[in-house]
């Protein structure tokens, strides 16, 4: 972690925004923390990083321009939440998702936060429990995150799809596939029909998204029921491998 953190702190000069904002909140941050006589460690970070976005969003702080606080907040937090003990994320889990979730609607147009956003997801997806994940809220999180996975922003869309297969490579003790593999089926077969169908499915966006959705398929096939396979068989026989 102070690697990477070590890169941001001398940004504080410089000229572009998206560098220059970060560098300024971690310093501020480091600050309070040596006034409150805390230990630089990741969960102090943690803590600190969460009480500062929390304080954006109850003063509708939530601009996602360069410069701005909220993607600078995201940014520093994916860089340090891996670093967190997941017993102190698991017990800062409610308040982690009610800043974060709600955002990703108003981050879908802004790539750079949304990928801060996607790889502080994978920390949280790891943190779950089996009651939390087949809660509702978590579940809609999950959809979002796939249909990001066929995103035409090839950097979103990498992000997004190595999440979704970090959820489904890790399924919960003792299960052998995770819960969420049927959801993720069907999604792909639906994905998959819906860019072959209609008269535009051989023009550019249909014929792209179809690959996109082949891309995905191929890691997460070996996780996902095998009756899928015969499904996925048909469009293998029509000429788009995988």
């Amino acid at each position: 972690m102070e690697e990477a953190l070590a890169k941001i702190r001398p940004h504080t000069s410089s000229s572009l925004a998206h560098q220059k904002t970060p560098a300024t909140l971690l310093i501020a941050i480091e600050s309070t923390l040596h006034e409150q006589k805390t230990d630089l460690s990741p969960t102090a970070y943690f803590a600190a990083l969460l009480t500062t976005l929390d304080g954006s969003i109850q003063k509708k702080d939530i601009s996602l321009n360069d410069g701005d606080v909220l993607p600078a907040e995201l940014y520093l937090l994916a860089l340090v939440v891996p670093f967190v003990p997941l017993p102190v994320v698991r017990n800062n889990l409610s308040t982690l998702l009610s800043l974060t979730a709600p955002l990703f609607p108003s981050l879908n147009q802004h790539a750079p936060a949304l990928r801060s956003q996607l790889s502080i997801y994978f920390t949280i997806f790891h943190s779950l429990d089996r009651p939390l994940l087949e809660t509702q809220g978590i579940r809609q999180t999950f959809a979002s995150i796939l249909q990001l996975s066929i995103d035409p922003r090839p950097k979103v869309r990498k992000k997004a799809a190595d999440l979704v297969k970090d959820v489904l490579d890790n399924p919960l003790a003792p299960l052998a596939r995770h819960p969420y593999s049927d959801q993720v089926a069907a999604w792909l077969t639906s994905a998959l029909s819906e860019a072959n169908a209609g008269p535009f499915a051989k023009a550019k966006p249909g014929a792209e998204s179809s690959l996109h959705v082949l891309a995905l398929l191929r890691p997460l096939l070996p996780n996902l029921p095998s009756s899928v396979r015969d499904y996925f068989t048909s469009f293998r026989i029509a000429g788009l491998n995988f």
